[in-house]
């Protein structure tokens, strides 16, 4: 503001002092609004006057914040770390732990497939010591059900019943295991010991004298690693005994003549590699699972 501009000193008293240097215009405008009394019109305004004190903190009124609303959403679906997955899930064991770690790479890192490699890491990050027998212990997650193995050698991803153990927990897939021990209770013995279970030929075998073991141009049953690919050799030998495919007890059945055999309960996560990779599929008429060409030649280079 110019020297001639500020050219009027203002003074107020009473309930509030008030002085400051205006401009004529500003002065003009405060006496125009002192002379016309209440209810008459605001005067047209001149040049803006000088800014007034900012009122006390307290006086102005807060808008609601979002914050707390957004928390809570994050609190009820969005895990922040590997040990919130852990509290969650309320992992005890080792293998609960690194199937809750497995499900934390899915849903909040958007890791379809996993090593054992990156469990390790979440354990590290989660401040858990690492055990000992690592790969025993992950051996115990796949036995259960929870963890499959991928497509590629060291791959896994998590199963369709653990997928959501972060949120809802194990007590569930404990209890199943649970039922499972107790409903073999009744073949025990007094001395503790459970008798052995005759299963019966599948009927798709039942004419077959023998069971061959070995598949010529491919590597021996035993010699392969990955369960999902000795459910491929299983597939194979079938084909190769004139059958059009099998169902999931008949694989079982047949992978445990064999000598290591492969739970129903796993069949469907295995297939549905195999089947990814193009090296089997189902059929129209049974829903039998088979082998394709793709996975005949996959399984010569075994």
């Amino acid at each position: 503001m110019t020297r001639q501009e500020k050219e009027v000193h203002l003074a107020l008293s009473g309930r509030i002092v008030f002085e400051q240097d205006i401009s004529v215009a500003q002065g003009a405008l405060v006496i125009s609004t002192l002379q016309s009394g209440p209810g008459a019109d605001a005067p047209i305004p001149g040049p803006e006057p000088p800014a007034l004190p900012p009122a006390p903190a307290g006086w102005a009124e807060r808008e609601p914040r979002e914050a707390p609303v957004i928390e809570e959403g994050r609190r009820q679906g969005q895990v922040e770390s590997p040990r919130q997955a852990l509290e969650r899930s309320d992992a005890k064991t080792i293998p609960e732990k690194m199937t809750a770690f497995a499900a934390y790479l899915l849903h909040e890192e958007g890791r379809e497939e996993f090593t054992q490699s990156d469990i390790r890491r979440l354990f590290q990050r989660s401040r858990e010591r690492i055990p000992s027998h690592f790969s025993r212990e992950f051996d115990k997650a796949v036995r259960a059900g929870w963890i499959h193995e991928g497509e590629e050698k060291g791959q896994c991803y998590v199963s369709e019943s653990a997928k959501n153990v972060i949120n809802e927990g194990f007590s569930s897939l404990r209890g199943r295991s649970a039922r499972k021990r107790d409903g073999s209770a009744p073949s025990a013995g007094k001395s503790g010991r459970k008798k052995a279970r005759t299963v019966p030929v599948p009927e798709v075998f039942a004419e077959f004298d023998n069971i061959p073991s070995a598949i010529d141009g491919v590597a021996p049953y035993h010699r392969v690693g990955l369960k999902r690919d000795k459910l491929l050799w299983a597939l194979q030998l079938a084909r190769n005994l004139g059958l059009p495919g099998l169902q999931s007890t008949e694989v079982a059945w047949l992978t445990d003549r064999l000598g290591d055999a492969i739970p129903t309960r796993d069949m469907n996560g295995h297939f549905k590699g195999l089947q990814r990779s193009g090296y089997a599929n189902r059929s129209m008429v049974g829903n039998i699972m088979r082998i394709t060409e793709a996975g005949e030649e996959y399984l010569r280079t075994l």
